[in-house]
């Protein structure tokens, strides 16, 4: 009896879960599903703040560049203010050599000038409504021969040019390639003709046949096999509402312009924006005196081209800015586009029309 007692305290001790190593094994699993678990949940809570980083990082830069960019209109509203300023242009009126690069009256023919900011930098360029066709005057010959320069399709241009007549006239009767109510109508997003003048540029586009690459600028090519889109004139850089008419300021059309709107050869039109650097053109004796070569088309631009004064205290002139904010690494972009009016009589000087706060 005593040793069957002895026997089933030896089976006792023995069991498995009373084994010493057993017990260290189960110990060594649930310590390593809790590091795994722990591991889960560091490499989770790692990732959401490397996440959260980047979202305030990119926040950050995109603010700054907003900023930059906001502060290159501020600047190009400035040097406007000053363009209309007489005292400011008697202090100016020197040799283009003699004044200072930073103190030189901007052009506003849409070249790019480049300002300096700690966190990057921004590329402003300056437009001059006056310099371009408005396109709720232009008469259709005007505007057939933009589409002819624009090298549209084979019947494309005719249904653009009727397409705009038709939108901006106050009638519903449609020209043979136009577009009234029932064409508009009929689209899946419907809606009515204008049947009035255009209130901005971007109406066009909702003028059929008028798609965005024609309006920005951009065209198809192959290359390598492979369709890819470059940028070139689009209308946006040939048309206003706010010019006077079809008569175009010479001083301040953009390339764009010279070339398509009035058909001057680029080699003449590149002389003509060199020779307005210095000084812009008083009258047509003193632009063929400057660009003796253009006296072979003056013929075609006479009435067609404009020299307005800018010092004029009744002038009231029409400007697009576009400026873009750029990190100093070159990655990030940000773009803000206005439409100024300089007016003296304004309390500010100017009057913001529109503010698109991007930049295409």
């Amino acid at each position: 009896m005593k040793n069957q007692k002895l026997l089933t305290l030896n089976i006792a001790i023995r069991t498995p879960n009373s084994d010493p190593q057993t017990q260290r094994g189960v110990v060594l699993i649930m310590v390593l599903w809790v590091i795994a678990i722990l591991s889960m949940i560091v490499l989770e809570f790692s990732f959401a703040m490397r996440t959260e980083i980047y979202i305030a990082k990119n926040f950050k830069e995109e603010t700054q560049l907003y900023a930059i960019a906001e502060g290159g209109v501020q600047r190009a509203i400035a040097e406007l203010i000053y363009k209309h300023d007489p005292t400011v242009q008697q202090k100016r009126g020197k040799k283009l050599e003699e004044i200072p690069l930073e103190q030189r009256e901007w052009m506003t023919d849409g070249r790019t000038y480049s300002l300096p900011f700690d966190q990057g930098t921004c590329e402003v360029k300056i437009t001059s409504e006056s310099g371009k066709v408005n396109i709720n005057v232009v008469s259709e010959e005007t505007l057939r021969k933009i589409m002819k320069q624009l090298s549209l399709e084979e019947g494309m241009g005719d249904i653009v040019v009727d397409s705009i007549l038709d939108w901006r006239d106050p009638d519903d009767f449609y020209r043979v390639n136009g577009a009234e109510n029932d064409y508009y109508k009929s689209l899946k997003e419907p809606y009515n003709c204008k049947n009035a003048n255009l209130d901005s540029i971007e109406e066009l586009l909702l003028i059929r046949s008028i798609t965005s690459d024609l309006f920005y600028g951009r065209k198809k090519i192959k290359k390598e096999g492979e369709e890819v889109k470059v940028e070139g004139i689009g209308l946006r850089d040939l048309v206003s509402i706010y010019s006077t008419g079809e008569q175009i300021d010479i001083n301040s059309a953009p390339l764009p312009v010279l070339r398509v709107v009035l058909g001057i050869p680029i080699g003449i039109a590149q002389s003509i924006i060199t020779a307005r650097e210095e000084k812009g053109f008083q009258n047509q004796a003193d632009l063929l005196q400057k660009v003796p070569e253009l006296s072979q088309f003056i013929g075609q631009l006479s009435g067609r081209i404009t020299f307005p004064s800018t010092l004029n205290p009744s002038t009231k002139a029409y400007y697009t800015i576009g400026s873009q904010g750029k990190s100093n690494e070159g990655e990030a972009v940000r773009g803000l586009k206005t439409i100024v009016k300089i007016d003296r009589q304004e309390k500010a000087g100017y009057k913001i029309i529109q503010w698109i706060d991007t930049l295409h």
